[in-house]
């Protein structure tokens, strides 16, 4: 089976990246795999899959009807897929728009089914452009089946495009991961608390990932524990959103956090073994705001193959990422008190630290790629025959 991966973004650390990684390295002893990726990311693209065919077309992400320029992409986009001369059985875009778009576009080219993943806000939020969505439905409309990475990302589309997909199959499809086997199982096993109570978290600093309130959470932390230390690491821009989380640092004295920026594999590998849990609490606010949510979360995973604990937010698909009493625990996105006082449980009471992270370990051992891809190939052979 020639199976077309429609790319959203391959260079740079993202889940985005990973899925694409991990999925498609699973599913090459099963399909004749041909990426097809913007320009600017095809020598990444034959650098990771030095066997694959890889298609340079102008976009699959970052371009929208609502800019001029972002039309002209897609414009662009549009006019190579034409002019293409390739035979598919089947396509697999990697995200639901404007990625799902193009491959909504090459599986017409191609006469073939077309398969759409969905990650969280890419998922629903066109809904607020006219001339997107009105595209975005016809996306939904004419898939062979779409796979959210979450039932919450399912959800969420269903109530926003309900209408576009009923006659369209729908198969949750949860993330995979290969962090469990990047981190030895002995690091997760010998772990032990250190000796200064130490929060991490993990992602780019950003309103959606909930920074404003896991800073409230460290500040009622550190009434109870003075030497506690909050680690962020993440790509911290430099706007309006950073100013304040700094601004906030500095007037309320928490000096025990520090923001890192963007670090290397091996640097965020000692900071995963310095922690003594993982903390990230995403959110989601009113108005436009409420297309803006987590998929799944697959930190969550990267801090369980360290052997950690988490505590989180109960934010689109983190509750199916972190099994609440189990893993870790998950809190209503403004329960401050509740998050500060489970972390004040997990900090001082080694046993339940330890059960939890050992459970965070094992939970993302059974998430693995492997399993994701023979789904998938599943509903591939299932799409192609017509079932």
């Amino acid at each position: 089976m020639k199976v077309g991966f429609v790319l959203p973004a391959l260079q740079k650390p993202s889940g985005w990246r990973s899925y694409a990684l991990g999925l498609i390295g699973e599913l090459l002893d099963k399909v004749e795999g041909v990426l097809f990726v913007p320009q600017e990311e095809a020598a990444a693209a034959q650098q990771e899959f030095p066997h694959l065919g890889v298609v340079p077309i102008a976009a699959t992400q970052n371009a929208s009807l609502q800019s001029p320029s972002g039309a002209l992409r897609l414009w662009q986009t549009w006019r190579s897929i034409r002019s293409l001369k390739v035979s598919l059985d089947l396509v697999h875009s990697l995200e639901a728009y404007p990625t799902g778009l193009v491959g909504h576009w090459l599986a017409k080219q191609c006469h073939c089914p077309h398969i759409l993943t969905a990650h969280g806000t890419y998922g629903v939020i066109w809904i607020t452009s006219f001339f997107d969505r009105i595209l975005y439905r016809r996306v939904l409309a004419s898939a062979a089946r779409l796979c959210p990475v979450s039932q919450a990302t399912a959800r969420r589309i269903e109530q926003t495009f309900g209408q576009a997909l009923k006659h369209v199959p729908i198969d949750v499809i949860l993330n995979g991961n290969a962090y469990y086997q990047r981190v030895p199982d002995e690091i997760a096993q010998t772990r032990r608390l250190p000796s200064r109570p130490t929060l991490l978290s993990v992602g780019e600093v950003k309103p959606r990932k909930g920074y404003h309130i896991s800073l409230q959470v460290f500040e009622r932390l550190q009434k109870e524990l003075p030497e506690v230390r909050y680690d962020i690491v993440g790509n911290c821009p430099d706007n309006a959103y950073t100013h304040r989380l700094r601004e906030s640092i500095r007037q309320k004295g928490l000096a025990g956090v520090r923001l890192h920026g963007t670090v290397s594999e091996a640097e965020l590998a000692g900071f995963y073994r310095q922690a003594s849990l993982f903390l990230l609490t995403p959110q989601e606010d009113a108005g436009l705001q409420k297309y803006v949510f987590e998929g799944f979360g697959l930190v969550y995973l990267e801090a369980g193959a360290y052997g950690l604990p988490v505590i989180a937010s109960r934010c689109g698909g983190v509750s199916e990422a972190v099994r609440h009493g189990e893993t870790g625990f998950v809190f209503a996105q403004d329960d401050v008190d509740g998050m500060a006082q489970a972390a004040l449980r997990l900090l001082t009471d080694e046993a339940l630290n330890r059960r939890m992270g050992l459970a965070n370990r094992r939970w993302a051992e059974t998430l693995t790629w492997k399993r994701c891809a023979e789904q998938f190939w599943s509903i591939y052979q299932r799409c192609v025959e017509g079932k």
